[in-house]
């Protein structure tokens, strides 16, 4: 075997060299034979040196002067090859170009600022906490990991220079088309690891008992600020106090959020004037006071298909088998012409038996089907509504041979309604549209932020269009050795990536705001394996911001867009008045149990300007129970997660607990979020976290298995977090809600209690914790409802807390499993220091209603508003108005009686709730 140095010559070390005449012996020198022998040996051996030095003269010469072989950094300041093959895929048409490349276990780094992906404008604080204009410096050297197939590749780990976007659209496309080549590289090395499809006989048609592959159409290629210091020095939350002076009935109408300035999409919105419902597909408005004066429905426009059959067979079409005989002439693919006729005839009878198998085995599909759009939330502001509203998109499977594909598989179509609620009709009549505009993902989160709406959403792109192409499995890898499928089906990647590229960044609009995307990066660290099977380009998590005060030309609603490519999965959102931090879940690597374990990749987005901007980078182990787990304070963001290790075998703890303290950038630093402290381990071994509530300069955490710790940790040192205080008891509460009764600090909880024998829930319980000495916390009291159950345990926006009359509103659900006992409705609390006490329940259906009535296709989520000392609770499909103080009823609605009901229309109680995600 040959070796070559560092500058890829031959060393002259091979492998058993050939004899030196000299050192022969007498009797092979005498005989004639053996002289004849050895003149052909020599002979041989000295053409093979000749062409040797002939084929490293020409690889020496491209490596220095071809600019369409890539120069590798690593190989020119003298890294070890590893010998492997890469086809040059910069211009397809040209034969196959051989090159070296290195270890693809090794790491390539280079100097950030020398990168190819050049900044553009972001945002970046000052070491006083207010930001510059610009990104912040960095020098941070950029980590790359080699792909080990046939095709040149490599990708970034993610690090901060990711947030100096790219420079144009054409540096954006060049970067997806090398995650492409990455993601190939990683189907086609796993392809070659089987080569039972080498056996295959193109002239059987019977060969392949699954009846063959089909390749799928062709990929469509189409046509040609600043991050304010109130914001950086947010105290999220304070506790809710009694200390007001009532001049009228009490009044809580707004939404339970997270962060002060930050109001939170919810299905229900109130000014205090008016109500506004999302229902389905209707967005419905009352008056607060008084909901029988009259409602406003507006219906959300719905192209309903008639269809005369419920299920019918698929239409079936002549099969159509896309072998990409024009894309492989197109990079000169050799093609044994000896062989094309037999395989022409071959593959003729072939789709005949296929056809036949497709026909027998085709699955039944809806002829037509198109639900109807659902309202999933509303932002208000002043005189605005927004309703972000889903259709759900329905594609049923492709005939064989259709034109084109879709490469973004969006679970539904989004769209942002803006209305005019200055007015709001009694009549029935519809609100006044004033702009809409469609985007692309699914719903994550939105936030209102005085006049400017925020919505982060998720899509989700189809990279098995490429992958399906290159499996072995197809047609047109039939019979092909290792060798000759590496190389067809290495151009088709390549010839395809392109296509791709374009057609992914035309079906995502991201033309327009090319310069404010992240650097497209693997969301992993600590090993330079590939953790994620090559999948960068699974989602694409976008921030987009509008002014929903404008006024919009041609009822189009004008959009800024940023965002990031992320492999994994967006675990949760967290927004301040000026930062928005995309929480996406990938993996590290545990060097001492050598196996990959979850890590939170924060992508932090200034939204403090008019467009939203890539501002900085993020690492903790674990990941997030919800979006409470996460606050940004005095330039500081903490997130608490627990990590799991699955791979445990030490006996030790199979979950880690922690909350991280990271710094954000000041100006003065590079972009990252950096480290500065971390506490130890929160709570029992095995225990996870169940709740989480941030107050200034503490942490409240709540961790489970079998008892409840109940864990104070004190912040005020952003490089010593630890704990201060703990509690045990049984049960858990999964959210922590801060008050403050007579001048005692509370926390406030709700779960659920739990048998410490069995392990079982026993019902809703609901807690307070004296927490005026974090060093010494307390249960005061607490009360559980047995065989019930609350959605505010993991639907916030369900839960309200009145601290002038110091009530408690909770959803409340028993089911007795039977026809009779069954309630669905709310339950009001009276709380006080050392008391927790049911003051009255209010029902909104009785066991007959909700097993025998007629409803709509619709689910209202339970929300309670208190305007003027009533309270209006909303749950199911019906409204009711009852007295704070004795539950007297007020006023009914049903939000089923306006909608013209048929018997054919009507519905079982429960429908699928459309309950919040705390992104």
């Amino acid at each position: 075997m040959m070796t070559m140095n560092e500058e890829g010559q031959n060393t002259g070390d091979i492998e058993n060299p050939t004899p030196d005449i000299e050192s022969a012996s007498p009797a092979q020198t005498a005989a004639p034979t053996n002289r004849k022998w050895k003149v052909l040996l020599y002979t041989t051996v000295l053409i093979a040196v000749i062409a040797i030095s002939v084929s490293l003269g020409v690889i020496l010469s491209r490596n220095n002067n071809d600019s369409s072989v890539t120069s590798n950094p690593a190989l020119s300041e003298g890294e070890n090859s590893n010998d492997v093959a890469v086809i040059n895929v910069d211009d397809p048409t040209e034969d196959e170009q051989v090159s070296t490349i290195a270890n693809p276990t090794e790491v390539v780094s280079i100097d950030a600022t020398s990168s190819s992906g050049t900044s553009s404008s972001a945002a970046a604080t000052s070491s006083s906490g207010s930001p510059t204009s610009t990104i912040p410096s960095s020098s941070t050297t950029t980590q790359f990991i080699e792909s080990n197939g046939p095709i040149e590749a490599k990708v970034r780990m993610i690090d901060p220079t990711a947030v100096q976007s790219y420079d144009s659209c054409d540096s954006l496309k060049d970067d997806i088309v090398n995650a492409l080549k990455y993601f190939a590289n990683s189907i086609i090395v796993n392809e070659v690891s089987n080569d039972w499809w080498a056996k295959c006989n193109p002239e059987d048609p019977n060969w392949n008992p699954w009846g063959g592959g089909h390749f799928g159409p062709p990929i469509a290629a189409y046509d040609g600020m600043a991050v304010s210091e109130s914001a950086m020095y947010d105290d999220s939350v304070s506790y809710s106090s009694s200390v007001e002076s009532a001049s009228r009935g009490e009044d809580s109408y707004g939404t339970n959020n997270q962060v002060d300035g930050v109001d939170e999409a919810d299905v229900v919105k109130s000014d205090g004037v008016h109500v506004f419902a999302a229902y389905g597909d209707v967005l419905y408005a009352w008056d607060a006071i008084d909901g029988t004066k009259g409602t406003s429905i507006t219906r959300m426009p719905y192209n309903e298909t008639n269809c005369t059959d419920i299920y019918r067979p698929m239409p079936i079409p002549e099969p159509f088998i896309y072998d990409y005989e024009d894309e492989i002439e197109e990079i000169d693919v050799e093609v044994d012409e000896s062989a094309s006729s037999t395989r022409s005839s071959g593959k003729k009878s072939r789709r005949r038996q296929q056809n036949r198998r497709r026909a027998s085995s085709m699955p039944w599909f809806p002829p037509c089907y198109n639900q109807k759009p659902q309202v999933l939330s509303l932002l208000l502001h002043e005189s605005r509504l927004t309703a972000i509203v889903s259709e759900n998109n329905y594609n049923p499977i492709q005939p064989y041979g259709s034109d084109s594909v879709s490469l973004v598989n969006d679970y539904s179509q989004l769209t942002i309604r803006v209305y005019d609620v200055s007015t709001v009709p009694a009549d029935g009549s519809p609100l006044t549209l004033l702009g809409e505009r469609k985007l692309k993902g699914d719903f994550n989160a939105a936030r209102s932020i005085n006049h400017t709406g925020i919505v982060v959403t998720t899509s989700h792109v189809d990279t098995y269009v490429l992958a399906n192409s290159l499996y072995r499995s197809q047609p047109l890898y039939c019979g092909l050795n290792n060798t000759e499928y590496e190389e067809k089906a290495s151009k088709i990647a390549v010839n395809r990536s392109d296509l791709f590229a374009d057609q992914l960044i035309n079906e995502l609009e991201l033309s327009y705001g090319c310069d404010h995307i992240f650097q497209i990066s693997a969301m992993q660290s600590g090993n330079t394996s590939d953790s994620s099977n090559g999948e960068l380009l699974s989602q694409f998590v976008s921030v987009t911001s509008f002014d929903t005060s404008a006024d919009y030309v041609d009822s189009d609603i004008p959009i800024a867009l940023s965002g990031s490519f992320a492999s994994g999965w967006m675990s949760s959102v967290y927004v301040s008045q000026d930062f928005v931090a995309a929480l996406n879940v990938g993996s590290s690597y545990n060097p001492r149990t050598s196996s990959w374990d979850q890590s939170t990749f924060i992508l932090g987005f200034n939204i403090g300007g008019p467009t939203p901007v890539p501002y900085s980078v993020g690492q903790v182990q674990g990941s997030p129970v919800n979006q409470y787990a996460a606050d940004l304070y005095e330039g500081y963001f903490r997130i608490a997660t627990t990590q799991w290790q699955w791979s445990n075998t030490d006996g030790g703890s199979s979950t880690t607990n922690k909350i991280f303290v990271l710094q954000l950038p000041d100006g003065s630093e590079d972009a990252s979020m950096k480290q500065v402290g971390e506490t130890d381990h929160l709570g029992k071994p095995n225990e996870s976290i169940y709740a989480v509530r941030f107050i200034g300069d503490k942490a409240y955490v709540v961790t489970f298995e079998q008892i409840d710790p109940f864990i104070v940790v004190e912040l005020s040192n952003a490089t010593y977090p630890h704990a201060i205080g703990e509690l045990e008891l049984p049960g858990y509460s999964s959210y922590l809600h801060p008050i403050e009764i007579d001048g005692v600090k509370l926390m406030l909880g709700v779960g659920q209690d739990v048998n410490e024998t069995s392990g079982w829930s026993t019902g809703v319980k609901i807690s307070l914790f004296d927490v005026s000495d974090p060093e010494a916390p307390v249960e005061v009291t607490s009360l559980v409802d047995t065989d019930s159950y609350s959605s505010a345990e993991h639907d916030f926006y369900a839960f309200r807390y009145l601290p002038l009359s110091q009530k408690l509103i909770l959803p409340l659900r028993e089911y007795t499993w039977g026809s009779d006992g069954n309630f669905d409705g709310f339950m009001v609390y009276d709380v006080a220091v050392n008391e927790i006490k049911p003051s009255h329940n209010i029902s909104h259906a009785t066991s007959d209603e909700i097993y025998n009535g007629c409803w709509y296709n619709a689910y209202m989520p339970p929300r309670s508003l208190v305007i003027n000392g009533k309270v209006t609770t909303i749950q199911s499909h019906t409204v009711l108005s009852t007295d704070l103080e004795d539950g007297s009823l007020e006023w009914s609605l049903n939000l089923d009686e306006d909608l013209g009901l048929s018997k054919e229309d009507c519905g079982s109680y429960f429908r699928i709730l459309h309950t919040p995600i705390y992104y």
